[in-house]
């Protein structure tokens, strides 16, 4: 029993560390960190188009960090949009509440909170959305709590890059071990799995993003040095300097044009209609 509980405390104390390295992490770079991300509009879009014929929106961002998809949300559905803008990193949210507020926007409210304790009523939103944070959440909870504020037929938005995805972006292929780090992806049949186990959260499509890039060497550099993925994060600091040697030279080795380094990548964005079991015995 003491071995068990001392390997359980163990596995803890892991999980404890690695959630204060990723928020250290997150407010080191919160203030640079929508122009070291890229921005995609097409999952917004498709979003968008999905809730635009409901008269009025309530809607939230989980793990919304400083607001780059959130705000495009907003933009597109105007003033009928109320977004709770929901992360547990108090810079990440410092840097959104400037970001809206200077693109003039006034419908969202932040709120401070992990993922898996949305202070938000039960059946009271219209959608739930999370887009590239999925891997920093613990899934089950998530998804029961998303569950319980979504509304009678209110969707979950999952946007994500699959394990696999992963493994073949610029990062995946040339810079090392980039792929095998970052365990925390999930793959598409896990997640699957995961919905049958709600009653209430039915997958209703899946829709793959292609993403065609094209950056410069030295654009790529700065992103990878200022830690643009939290997956360098996993690398120590003498680790990460070897791989950014061996990077640059598999770069200079596979494109002739440094300036304009080309490649594709993919991401997944996951349809959940949250349908509640009462109202069919009503």
């Amino acid at each position: 029993m003491e071995k068990v509980r001392a390997r359980n405390n163990g596995k803890k104390s892991e999980k404890t560390i690695m959630f204060q390295k990723m928020y250290n992490h997150f407010l080191h770079v919160a203030p640079k960190y929508r122009e070291l991300r890229t921005t995609d509009l097409g999952p917004i879009l498709f979003i968008t188009n999905k809730l635009q014929d409901l008269p009025s929106i309530r809607a939230a961002d989980i793990g919304c960090g400083a607001g780059r998809y959130g705000l495009k949300l907003v933009e597109h559905l105007g003033e009928k949009c109320y977004l709770y803008c929901i992360d547990n990193n108090i810079a990440m949210l410092k840097q959104l509440k400037t970001h809206f507020t200077n693109h003039n926007i006034v419908n969202f409210i932040p709120i401070r909170s992990d993922s898996h304790k949305i202070p938000i009523q039960t059946d009271s939103l219209d959608c739930v959305m999370t887009l590239n944070a999925i891997h920093h959440f613990s899934l089950p909870h998530f998804l029961k709590e998303a569950s319980r504020v979504l509304k009678n037929n209110g969707r979950l938005f999952i946007y994500t890059r699959l394990r696999d995805q992963n493994a073949r972006t610029i990062w995946g292929m040339h810079f090392p071990d980039f792929h095998k780090r970052e365990k925390r992806l999930y793959e598409l049949d896990h997640l699957k799995s995961m919905f049958e186990k709600d009653p209430n959260l039915n997958l209703d499509s899946i829709k793959i993003f292609e993403h065609h890039r094209v950056f410069p060497l030295e654009r790529l550099i700065e992103q990878a040095r200022n830690h643009h993925y939290s997956t360098f994060k996993l690398y120590g600091k003498k680790q990460f300097l070897e791989a950014m040697h061996k990077f640059e030279r598999n770069i200079l080795r596979h494109y002739e044009d440094l300036d304009r380094i080309t490649w594709k990548e993919e991401n997944t964005l996951l349809v959940v209609k949250n349908i509640q079991d009462d109202y069919f015995s009503a």
